[in-house]
């Protein structure tokens, strides 16, 4: 009868093995298609600066660190601009994440929960769906299991060239946004924690650290004094995000946005599974310590922030995920299989699965439907939108239909400018920006750099007119994108006195230039 039992078990384990993979490779295929989301395209498009020879904050605008572009800029230049580039990569980041936590899970617990644990990562990552996927908070989950998963362990302190790579992961975090710099407590509390070193030791591993974060620090530094950028990287990294950006109301207040992220459902299955880990695993402080550490740092990212964002969240998966598998292998792990203590650990797991794979699923059979079935990507793109009180802001559809009219409609070199959030669409076209002005947001904040950023948005638009100007939604205020545009006096004039509305896809309106300003009056044709 053990015989039979044994077998039979191992046969689960097996299919399940092969399920697991098998749901994994089809949806990492299909997510090729997923369409960008606003916040890709101002990455994409910032990014492109580097490939056509120029600088972010240079010679175009966001508040993102100057690491969160270059993935971008990589994949742009091996593949062009495309959708697809980015989700490749993507694939890549994650999966190797997921196999780090593997072996980490598996040497503090054993094989099977190893397997879940990378599952389980890879795939509540993914849940986040196509808006909030592919993007510097994404693969800041990775960077964080690269830089300090690897130092868990208690059979022996970390050496100097492991923390100083660990180091250098985190200054690289810290150069998409700085909070994650923070995640430098982690690996510092591994030190601490090490036993039997000396003060010296322990002195020289913290040097080197400190030296790996600083490296990648200071190389960006370097480079971009050396191209003659850094004045505009200080203004717009830290002058303008203290002065504006840092201070703009998200209208979620700090107890609303713990309330939001406490009540997900895969919290409430994780969260007795984190504090019993923590309790059982508390007399093991070289892996302990630095996993709360982990934990706390994630957390008070999320805190310094103040917006609490769903994707600001993200970060935080990988030390709670951690957490939780432990909790549940001190609960099932070494309990004898079909024991009740067993039973509950696969019960929240199989119910965790259920919940971070249902949005992965649903967007893996809807590309397998649309372009194997249907055949209409279109259609595809059109099913995809960003909805915020019942009023839809983004649609993916409508970027991709007006990036390949504007670039059936203009030469590679005519210009287009896009007011609002749209810069997805002149990222799919791929056509210059007469300004550095990525998106509408610093053409419409309130603060001490409005006026003067308006004035050189103007000047750049009076001497290189763009063929096209599209206007479309902003994001932060509940102006209609008429009302935003108003605000904007000297860009509605020049707009209405130089252009003429063409056509229209979805919130986004697109000007042609006209040299006869009477025909500025001329009917509009859309479609």
């Amino acid at each position: 009868m053990f015989i039979l039992e044994r077998i039979t078990l191992e046969r689960v384990q097996k299919w399940s093995l092969i399920a697991i993979a098998a749901f994994t490779a089809f949806y990492a295929i299909t997510s090729l298609a997923l369409p960008f989301g606003w916040d890709h395209g101002t990455i994409a498009a910032v990014g492109g600066s580097f490939v056509h020879g120029k600088l972010p904050y240079v010679d175009s605008w966001d508040v993102k660190g100057p690491a969160a572009y270059v993935p971008y800029a990589l994949m742009q230049a091996l593949f062009g601009p495309t959708m697809w580039g980015a989700r490749l990569l993507d694939i890549f980041v994650a999966g190797l994440a997921s196999y780090v936590f593997y072996q980490c899970m598996t040497r503090l617990t054993q094989k099977a929960a190893g397997v879940w644990g990378a599952f389980a990562l890879y795939f509540w990552v993914a849940s986040a769906g196509w808006f909030f996927t592919a993007t510097p908070d994404s693969w800041t989950v990775a960077l964080g299991v690269f830089a300090i998963a690897p130092l868990l362990r208690a059979d022996k302190a970390p050496d100097a060239r492991l923390l100083a790579a660990s180091g250098f992961i985190i200054g690289c975090a810290g150069l998409i946004k700085p909070f994650f710099l923070l995640m430098g407590l982690a690996p510092l509390l591994s030190i601490v924690a090490a036993p039997a070193l000396t003060y010296s030791r322990r002195a020289i591993l913290a040097a080197a650290l400190a030296a790996g974060a600083a490296a990648p620090i200071l190389f960006t530094i370097a480079y971009y004094a050396a191209l003659g950028g850094l004045p505009q990287a200080i203004e717009v990294l830290i002058l303008y995000n203290l002065a504006t950006y840092g201070g703009l109301k998200a209208g979620v207040p700090l107890l609303d946005g713990w309330a939001a992220f406490l009540s997900r459902p895969t919290i409430a299955i994780l969260a007795p599974f984190v504090v019993l880990g923590v309790w059982s695993f508390r007399k093991n402080r070289p892996v302990i310590w630095p996993a709360l550490g982990w934990l706390i740092a994630t957390i008070l990212s999320v805190v310094a922030q103040g917006k609490y964002y769903y994707y600001h969240w993200m970060p935080v998966y990988a030390p709670l995920l951690l957490l939780g598998v432990l909790g549940a292998f001190s609960l099932g792990g070494g309990s004898r299989r079909g024991s009740a203590p067993w039973i509950v650990a696969l019960g929240a797991a199989l119910m965790f699965s259920a919940q971070i794979t249902a949005i992965p699923a649903r967007d893996a059979v809807k590309a397998a439907y649309y372009f194997v079935v249907k055949r209409s990507p279109q259609n595809y793109y059109n099913s995809f939108s960003f909805v915020v009180d019942g009023k839809a802001l983004f649609n993916a559809g409508d970027e991709v239909a007006a990036a390949n009219y504007l670039a059936a409609h203009t030469a590679p070199d005519e210009g287009v400018f896009i007011w609002g959030n749209h810069a997805t669409a002149r990222y799919l076209a791929d056509r210059p920006n007469p300004t550095r002005f990525t998106i509408e947001f610093p053409l419409s904040l309130p603060g001490k750099y409005l006026a003067p950023y308006r004035a050189e948005a103007m000047r750049d638009l009076r001497s290189r007119p763009p063929v096209y100007i599209v206007v479309g939604t902003n994001w932060w205020r509940p102006d209609t994108k008429e009302q935003a545009l108003a605000k904007f006096a000297a860009l509605s004039d020049f707009l209405h006195s130089n252009y003429r509305l063409e056509t229209s896809f979805g919130n986004l309106d697109l000007y042609r230039r006209v040299t006869d300003p009477a025909a500025t009056s001329a009917p509009a044709r859309q479609e």
